[in-house]
């Protein structure tokens, strides 16, 4: 039997326990962005999906820090409809943690992490070498979710270029997902890897037997 629980019922702090616990694996946006200023900020969001193909689109959620005011990236993105997304591998997962951190203003988490910024084709924020796949975004639609001070921004982006490491590349533009080593986050602390895929394929309705 399940146990039914109301979200009317809980307190922010166990809806959002319920919602990281339930809702994984999620891949990691680890995203660039820059000010208006040109102040580069790198930070991971887990709210993360891809939400369109024949329009390449994604969609990120970022929301707030404890005192309210929005995320770096938040603000850089609410500013410049800007931002490249930076697939985190497992040999870079220890890094990708550092630029978790709330560093003051000013401080480079690329330069504290040991990252290296390439330039981008068609937005300004730049990609992190190192990332083996690398999608530059624009936003499209700026949608926002929550109340103050818990308030959160979900960014729906087009995708306006592909860098990918040509070793994962099969049969033309076939990604060799496996070895890419992604890595995905879960509830708390708790991340997974995602590099043992199984196939299916969708039967034929008729040949399912009720």
């Amino acid at each position: 039997m399940h146990q039914a629980i109301d979200p009317a019922d809980l307190g922010p702090a166990e809806r959002h326990k319920l919602t990281i616990g339930t809702i994984v694996p999620r891949p990691i946006a680890w995203t660039t962005s820059v000010s208006p200023q040109g102040q580069v900020n790198l930070a991971p969001f887990s709210y993360f999906m891809g939400c369109h193909s024949y329009l390449p689109a994604i969609a990120v959620s970022i929301g707030s820090r404890p005192d309210g005011t929005p995320k770096d990236t938040r603000a850089n993105i609410t500013a410049t409809g800007e931002f490249v997304v930076n697939v985190v591998t497992e040999a870079l997962v220890e890094r990708m943690n550092i630029t978790a951190a709330a560093f003051p203003p000013g401080v480079s988490e690329l330069e504290v992490s040991g990252l290296t910024a390439l330039p981008s084709t068609h937005v300004r924020p730049p990609r992190i070498a190192e990332s083996p796949i690398h999608l530059e975004c624009r936003v499209l639609h700026a949608i926002p979710l929550g109340e103050s001070p818990r308030e959160s921004t979900l960014f729906v982006a087009q995708v306006v270029m592909w860098h990918i490491d040509p070793a994962l590349l099969q049969d033309g533009l076939k990604v060799d997902q496996a070895a890419i080593h992604a890595v995905a986050r879960m509830g708390g602390p708790f991340y997974t890897r995602a590099e043992d895929p199984f196939a299916l394929t969708i039967p034929d309705w008729r040949d399912v037997q009720r």
